[in-house]
């Protein structure tokens, strides 16, 4: 059967097209279901992959769990793939699965957003609230964008940490930032590219503190709810987690989880589990 898995957040997707014999992948946009826009991305989206015929489609994605926003993405692939069977399944189901198979671990994700579950028997167990990004989202890129926007504005931290901040967003005008982040419909991808822009290699090492105390809200608010005993094999996800790698080792560390690993992108995964049949 030819099938097309998706993993998708807030600000990409991933997709993966397997015919039994060859691998075809794809990146797009995000396709989370409060953010999108017809036909606009119908369109865009039918250009990039359209031309796929897959007979089965598992969609994984951020924002999914609840049958309004199923429907949604429903009836979006629907329009573009009218002949396949549409399955539909948040994106903590789609890294459980294609991390562990029907084992048991962590499954942490830290990209534009961020969110962690328990797994067990290949199902989520238990999963911590991520609240989104004006609540919660610790560790994710939106949180560190928050972040570095406040200190910047309000001149929280060193003087080189300000100023490098500032060089690397333009030296933004207040009134013009606060515009962009409460007036567009997609603040979320804002506050992570502000992230993005700022926290690229090389940065001052004094700013390593801003990400390791991310990290350790993301341990203490979200990862603690979930009772772990410590030896549980965690497997991190997320562009983040992937960018910070280190120093996201060295706070688990701290906080007495040594089994860790990062896996970025989950479709990387289910490509292994394919090949495996």
């Amino acid at each position: 059967m030819n099938i097309l898995i998706a993993d998708s957040g807030a600000t990409k997707t991933d997709w993966l097209y397997y015919d039994g014999h060859e691998f075809i992948q794809v990146r797009t946009q995000g396709l989370h279901p409060a953010n999108i826009k017809e036909p606009e991305d119908s369109m865009d989206i039918d250009d990039q992959i359209g031309h796929l015929r897959p007979e089965r489609v598992m969609f994984f994605g951020t924002g999914l769990g609840n049958p309004i926003s199923d429907e949604i993405i429903r009836r979006f692939l629907g329009n573009i793939f009218s002949s396949a069977i549409i399955e539909i399944h948040t994106d903590l189901e789609g890294s459980s699965r294609a991390f562990f198979g029907d084992g048991d671990g962590v499954v942490a994700v830290l990209g534009t957003g961020s969110i962690s579950a328990k797994i067990e028997n290949g199902s989520v167990a238990k999963k911590s609230a991520s609240l989104g990004f004006a609540i919660g989202d610790e560790g994710s890129a939106a949180d560190l964008g928050r972040r570095l926007l406040q200190i910047y504005y309000r001149g929280t931290d060193s003087d080189e940490v300000v100023e490098f901040i500032g060089d690397q967003l333009g030296n933004p005008d207040y009134g013009d930032m606060m515009n962009r982040i409460y007036t567009l419909s997609k603040p979320n991808r804002e506050l992570a590219a502000v992230a993005g822009r700022v926290l690229t290699k090389p940065y001052p090492k004094e700013m390593n503190h801003i990400i390791q105390g991310a990290f350790s809200d993301f341990v203490t608010k979200q990862l603690s709810t979930l009772n772990l005993k410590g030896e549980e094999r965690i497997v991190f996800t997320g562009k983040v987690a992937e960018v910070h790698s280190e120093l996201l080792k060295k706070v688990m560390k701290k906080h007495g989880y040594e089994n860790v690993e990062i896996i970025y992108p989950v479709i990387t995964a289910w490509r292994e589990r394919l090949k495996r049949g």
